[in-house]
């Protein structure tokens, strides 16, 4: 990656490495995204995104009339908003300028209030589902961050501070329902580089910590050893003061917040802890923590630990620190099961973070990994060319922010499936219940899937977002008319995995021939997906001209079904009565696609 600043970045004024920013200059793929480059290694980090170019497409708002956003996105199934501001410098400065983070006012106030149709139309896309995540009650937590890379100052914390308190206001005054926890973070080098060790220490609290047990017995094998015990909830609580989520350095998720719901795991956690706290050891899994060390005296009971990093149980853990001292009043009462972990293998160690993640509510593919059909796809995976598919496995702790090239990331496997047999709304406002449910997910990845046709629907994903991408870095006052309509369609959210769902929908027009089962459909030649988006990039970029007849259905997130039907139909009607004045990209994906024509005189 070409480095940003004149100086190296990987390295302060003294020569002394920074690790963080030499990881993020080897990140080639990002350079594309200009200032908002930093930005997103920030979000592949504090969000474990796993495709940085789909986040990206939906994510990233930087736009002339952006009213201050750089990037919205509503993640962790509508539990998390995200507003964040980019900027990165040339050259050294003392500060990043707070101007910019004082711009965060700004989005804040277009994003979650006034009336929809005074939002610019760059904006309204984001404001829209920002407001439909408040409205639904399904928000714990907005974060406003203001990226880049130079100093933390005060002066920008100020301003950032100002934008929390203007969200908290305007959220308890147009959603006073919801119940939400602003916070607003600058991260500038100290931040990102402490942000980077998190994601490469497996124990990032080194303190020493003295617990009282209740006895316990301790097993052990060639590299590790394991105390098993109870701990009282009063002591995590007390933990989690002190350290919040840094105590989960090991774990692959944060801990995720509490939307207030029944069927919420964290809040019938916390709801245990405060009703039933004499019961919370037989109710509660319990949790596994990451030591450097242990010593228990006998004597005393006292167990005393150096270092503290939870590796299974952070949902346990966070929940029980977000007790107010008033719910926390019986929590002496509470035991929690504890298991201290010991390790000095390396691999040993790095199973231990992969398989002790399955207590919470980590990812749904987690639990599709084992699936016969996931195991096949794998398996033909390896058939394909420069290609990476993990169908549900986990990589290393670090993975999601080390660029993988060839890698198929399972959640856009699934949208361009879903997307392109018919289901956009599924792919873009359901893609968990895509893993999550049975029958949901034997309808997307069907016994008659195979990696091929996933290469050949993947590429038509990445195809759309590079068209994207190739009209958004156009200047706006040197687009064409025909550009700046592609551009507002664009704008608004999912409108990528509709126009891929609009291509599933006429695909017999495209190819000139009836498709009998669209599963079947992949590319003659054995194409990496890389190769794939290029066979793909001509048509989608003539398809471009009927994004207009796609836009009725994205005002609404894709969730209305009639107007994403009828759209579908007019797309299809259009490229239906304009195909023989174009033939040429359409007979070139046609030619190169399987199942060939079977009648004489066919595409």
């Amino acid at each position: 990656m070409t480095n940003h600043a004149e100086t190296p970045k990987g390295h302060d004024e003294d020569g002394n490495e920074r690790p963080g920013f030499r990881a993020f200059e080897t990140r080639d793929d990002l350079s594309k995204y200009g200032s908002n480059a930093l930005l997103l290694f920030l979000a592949q980090m504090r969000l474990g995104i796993d495709d940085i170019e789909a986040f990206a497409a939906n994510a990233l708002t930087d736009h002339s009339n952006d009213k201050k956003s750089d990037l919205v996105a509503v993640v962790n199934d509508g539990s998390r908003i995200v507003v964040a501001q980019g900027y990165f410098s040339k050259t050294a400065k003392p500060a990043a300028p707070d101007n910019k983070a004082a711009d965060a006012n700004t989005a804040v106030s277009w994003l979650i209030s006034g009336p929809l149709e005074t939002v610019p139309d760059t904006l309204r896309g984001a404001a829209e589902e920002v407001r439909a995540a408040l409205l639904a009650g399904t928000v714990s937590e907005l974060e406003i961050w203001y990226s880049h890379n130079l100093p933390e100052s005060v002066n920008v914390q100020r301003e950032l501070d100002q934008a929390a308190r203007t969200a908290d206001a305007l959220i308890k005054r147009e959603f006073p329902e919801a119940d939400v926890d602003v916070t607003s973070t600058e991260y500038g080098i100290t931040a990102l580089e402490a942000e980077y060790a998190r994601t490469q220490a497996p124990i990032l609290v080194a303190d020493e910590v003295t617990l009282d047990v209740p006895g316990g017995f301790e097993l052990k094998a060639d590299g590790w050893s394991a105390f098993s015990t109870a701990v009282s909830a009063a002591a995590l609580r007390a933990l989690w003061s002190t350290h919040t989520t840094d105590l989960m350095s090991p774990n692959i998720r944060d801990y995720l917040g509490m939307v207030r719901s029944v069927g919420n795991i964290n809040f019938g956690i916390k709801e245990t802890a405060k009703s039933e706290p004499e019961n919370f050891a037989i109710f509660n899994n319990g949790i596994t923590i990451l030591v450097n060390d242990y010593e228990l005296d006998e004597a005393t009971s006292k167990l005393t630990v150096h270092g503290v990093g939870i590796v299974n149980g952070g949902q346990t853990t966070g929940a029980i620190g977000e007790l107010s001292a008033s719910e926390a009043s019986r929590l002496d009462e509470a035991m929690v099961m504890a298991r201290f972990v010991k390790c000095t293998d390396p691999s040993v160690l790095q199973n231990i973070v992969r398989y002790n993640n399955t207590q919470n509510k980590v990812e749904a593919t987690d639990f599709r990994s084992k699936d016969p059909i996931q195991e096949r796809l794998r398996n033909e995976f390896s058939k394909v060319p420069d290609a990476e598919y993990r169908g549900g496995r986990r990589g290393g702790a670090s993975d999601a922010i080390v660029r993988r090239r060839g890698l198929l990331p399972d959640s856009s496997v699934a949208q361009s499936l879903a997307a392109f047999h018919g289901r956009p709304n599924l792919a873009y406002n359901e893609t968990r219940a895509i893993w999550d449910n049975d029958a949901t997910y034997a309808s997307v990845f069907r016994d008659t899937v195979g990696a091929r046709h996933i290469v050949f629907v993947f590429g038509l994903l990445r195809a759309v977002d590079q068209a994207k991408q190739t009209i958004m870095a156009i200047p706006e006052a040197g687009r064409t008319d025909a550009q700046k309509r592609h551009a507002e369609f664009f704008r608004a959210r999912g409108s990528n995995l509709l126009f891929v769902a609009a291509v599933g929908a006429c695909v017999e027009t495209l190819l000139g021939r009836p498709v009998t089962d669209r599963t079947q459909l992949k590319f003659k030649k054995n194409l990496s997906p890389a190769e794939a988006t290029v066979a793909w990039q001509p048509l989608v970029d003539t398809l471009l001209s009927f994004s207009k007849n796609l836009a009725p259905a994205t005002d609404q997130g894709l969730k209305s079904q009639d107007k994403v039907a009828r759209a579908l139909e007019d797309f299809a009607a259009m490229v239906e009565a304009t195909r023989s004045a174009n033939p040429v990209p359409f007979d070139a994906i046609a030619s190169s696609t399987l199942p060939a024509a079977t009648t004489p005189g066919a595409a």
